[in-house]
């Protein structure tokens, strides 16, 4: 994945100027930096909601991202929010139990932290090129996150993978490279 010297304005706002990033294949890499600073922009122009004014792009296909919210249907079981990225129900209840969650539960009876966790695994049941992660880990305790960090470096080994994130211990865990914006 490559970006090269992305602009970004949003009216007179310049929140992008001549940035360029590079994500090898198979790397994780970090991105932090102050609220404000284009992190999400960043982010949503790799997924193409957002165009650049001026610049160069090579995005991979098949992406798969956790949001800052959760995103998910709340009349759904867990299983069933899942199954919307693979038909794979095996892969995703693995998932699922590695992130401590009763996939039979319906996702409006979940607390905060549940409902993280199962974007979470929505997001690392999808065979992607390349997957994001926007404050995955926000409002998860100490010990559930790591939990959810070894389950995401798990199924996202030898995949390219960009973490935003605003704890510095959270990007050295998950990143062979931190990128500051």
């Amino acid at each position: 994945m490559r970006l090269k010297n992305i602009c970004k304005s949003f009216k007179d706002i310049e929140v992008l100027k001549d940035f360029s990033l590079n994500v090898d294949e198979g790397e994780h890499i970090a991105i932090m930096g102050k609220s404000g600073k284009g992190k999400t922009t960043v982010l949503n122009i790799i997924m193409g909601f957002e165009q650049p004014d001026s610049g160069e792009a090579d995005i991979p296909n098949e992406i798969s991202a956790v949001f800052q919210e959760d995103r998910l249907s709340e009349d759904f079981s867990a299983i069933s929010n899942v199954c919307l990225m693979s038909a794979d129900k095996e892969r995703s209840n693995e998932i699922l139990r590695k992130l401590g969650i009763d996939s039979t539960k319906t996702v409006n009876t979940m607390s905060g932290g549940q409902k993280r966790r199962v974007a979470l695994a929505r997001c690392l049941v999808r065979n992607a090129e390349l997957y994001i992660f926007d404050e995955a880990l926000k409002g998860l305790d100490e010990k559930t996150k790591a939990v959810a960090m070894t389950v995401i470096k798990e199924y996202t080994d030898g995949k390219s993978a960009i973490f935003v994130t605003h704890d510095i211990n959270e990007a050295k865990d998950f990143a062979d490279r931190i990128v500051e914006i």
